[in-house]
């Protein structure tokens, strides 16, 4: 298993179940004895429950001595950060409208059960190979804020979070919503707004400065921008629902194979920079805590997907990984951590 670095909570791996052949994506999270999983872990046994095309579903966790395991759906076609570090600039009008229309329909599948994702941006907007859209890391994103916080460590990056976060006032389900409006601007302009500026600056910002916009306004038709400005509304009282926004104009139009197929191009371009990178990687592999690999280093497979996500403050760019381990499990992912060895 290949080892290439550190995102905000952890690493992720790409699995195969070897009873069943089955892909699986495995976030390891490094974790102190003093940290509080028991609330992450609950969390997870409740997001096992979400079934929705929209949404990654979520498999099971365990423990390890120094670091806790999240097993969850896998999604080959990387990120939608990905896409538009492939396309070396925004993401066509067409695709942008795709991405929002599906982003919105996992979105308020999770409204309706309750649930507030709360850490929406284009770095967990993931793509299946074919082309599809799913929602990571909600839910869990707020319970290992909520420890790694505990050590006096700033999590996450603030450029995505809606003014009522900011001022610790009352929220629901319409962060999201703001959320959703900056990760279109980041499709569109490949960064999001304010992106050069420091966090610290970025959270006065946001609270006292009026909402951002499209740049270009001759670049974007009408209704783009008017979707940006609807979901941009800085009093979450007039900022819609998602399910009021699925039927904004903007995203209301059929999204069916020819949008997925548009999206192939940049989908193998992305796969493409991921084995580039791999060429320049030196070093042994390196494996999460509690585990040592028994198979020699020519019987591991190669990596297949690496991206650049964003982390202020705690790294500038971390590389999180999509590397291959050979697990032996059968349906229960709970048994996971009984068939490997430990150091």
């Amino acid at each position: 298993m290949w080892y290439t670095g550190q995102g905000s909570y952890g690493s992720v791996y790409q699995a195969r179940v070897k009873d069943s052949d089955e892909t699986v994506a495995i976030k390891v999270i490094p974790v102190g004895e003093h940290d509080e999983i028991g609330e992450i872990q609950k969390e997870i046994d409740m997001l096992k429950e979400c079934n929705h095309p929209n949404v990654v579903h979520y498999l099971g966790s365990w423990k390890t001595k120094g670091a806790l395991w999240i097993a969850m759906e896998f999604c080959g076609g990387g990120s939608v950060s990905d896409l538009v570090q492939a396309a070396e600039g925004p993401l066509a009008e067409e695709i942008i409208s795709y991405i929002c229309a599906e982003t919105l329909a996992g979105l308020n599948y999770l409204h309706a059960i309750g649930k507030v994702h709360r850490d929406i941006k284009c770095g967990n907007i993931l793509l299946t190979e074919a082309g599809e859209v799913k929602l990571a890391d909600f839910g869990v994103a707020a319970q290992l804020t909520h420890t790694m916080s505990k050590r006096n460590t700033f999590i996450g990056t603030p450029h995505w979070m809606a003014p009522e976060v900011i001022q610790e006032s009352r929220y629901d389900s319409k962060v999201d919503v703001w959320a959703l409006g900056i990760s279109a601007i980041e499709m569109a302009e490949a960064t999001p707004p304010r992106w050069a500026v420091h966090p610290m600056r970025v959270i006065f910002m946001i609270s006292r400065e009026p909402p951002p916009q499209l740049a270009d306004k001759h670049a974007w038709s009408p209704a783009f921008q008017s979707f940006v400005a609807s979901t941009l509304r800085k009093d979450p009282a007039v900022r819609p629902a998602a399910k009021e926004l699925q039927q904004h104009e903007f995203v209301r139009g059929p999204h069916g194979s020819a949008r997925t197929q548009a999206l192939q191009p940049l989908i193998e371009r992305s796969r493409g920079n991921a084995a580039a990178l791999l060429a320049e990687l030196e070093g042994p592999p390196k494996l999460p805590p509690g585990v040592r690999c028994t198979h020699s280093p020519d019987a591991v497979e190669p990596l297949v997907h690496v991206r650049d996500h964003p982390c202020i403050v705690v790294e500038a760019a971390a590389v999180v990984c999509m590397a291959r381990i050979l697990i032996s499990s059968r349906v229960d992912y709970h048994r996971l951590p009984c068939l490997m060895r430990g150091n």
